[in-house]
C-alpha cells in the first residue's frame, strides 16, 4: 500500500506567517525610531519630516526591508485565499497596491517617510498577532488604522504645501493612495458608501 503524503496545513502556516510579520513589524518600529533619534531626526520638525539629508547606512537598509515588507504582505493576501477566508475588498486592494506606493518613497527619496513607517509597523504589530488568535484588540486596530490614514493623508498635503524633500510625483501618488485606502476604511467600519448604492429588488421565486 504507497502510503500519501500529508497535505500542508494553510491554517497552520498562515498564523506562523502573521506571528512572525508582526515581530518583524514590532522590531521596525522600535528600529526606526532609535535610528532618527540617533540620526537627531526629532531635533525639529522640519527636520522630521520635511527637509533630512538622504538615508544610508542602517537606516537606509531598514527603509529598504520595509519595503521588503510590503512584497510580503502583497502575497500574504494568496496565503488568506488559500485558507477558504473572505478577503475584505479593503484588505486586498490595500496590500496588494501598498509595494508601490512604498517603492515611489524610497525612489523618490520622500522625506516623511518615518511618520509613514512608524504608523505602519505600530498598526501591524497589534493586528497580525490578532490574525493569528494570539489576542483580540479589534477596537485597537480600528483606531490604529484610523491614525495612519490621518498621518498618511495628512502629512502627504502637509509636504506638498511646505515643499518638502522628495519628489513631487512620489507625494502626488502617495497621497492619491492614501485617499484610496480611507475610502476602502470607511466602507468596510462604517458602511458609508454601500449606504450609497441602491439595494437589487429580491427576486421571489415560488
Amino acid at each position: 500500500m504507497s502510503s500519501r503524503s500529508k497535505s500542508i496545513n494553510v491554517r497552520r502556516f498562515q498564523r506562523f506567517n502573521n506571528n512572525i510579520i508582526g515581530i518583524y513589524s514590532a522590531t521596525t518600529f522600535l528600529a526606526i525610531n532609535v535610528l532618527a533619534y540617533r540620526d537627531g531626526r526629532f531635533s525639529s520638525w522640519n527636520r522630521l519630516v520635511c527637509h533630512r539629508p538622504t538615508p544610508t547606512g542602517t537606516y537606509a537598509f531598514v527603509w529598504y526591508i520595509f519595503y521588503l515588507s510590503k512584497l510580503w504582505e502583497f502575497m500574504d493576501v494568496y496565503l488568506v485565499i488559500l485558507n477558504k477566508t473572505p478577503v475584505l475588498p479593503h484588505f486586498r486592494w490595500h496590500h496588494q497596491t501598498t509595494p508601490s506606493v512604498v517603492l515611489a518613497g524610497l525612489r523618490g527619496d520622500i522625506s516623511y517617510e518615518w511618520p509613514i513607517l512608524a504608523s505602519n509597523t505600530l498598526l501591524h504589530t497589534f493586528m497580525y498577532p490578532h490574525f493569528a488568535g494570539l489576542w483580540n484588540v479589534h477596537k485597537v486596530l480600528v483606531i490604529l488604522g484610523a491614525w495612519q490614514l490621518l498621518v498618511g493623508i495628512g502629512i502627504s498635503i502637509y509636504a506638498l504645501i511646505a515643499g518638502c524633500g522628495g519628489s513631487f510625483y512620489a507625494q502626488i501618488w502617495g497621497l492619491f493612495m492614501c485617499i484610496t485606502y480611507a475610502i476602502g476604511y470607511l466602507n468596510e467600519h462604517f458602511h458609508l458608501f454601500d449606504r450609497w448604492i441602491p439595494s437589487r429588488p429580491t427576486i421571489k421565486t415560488s
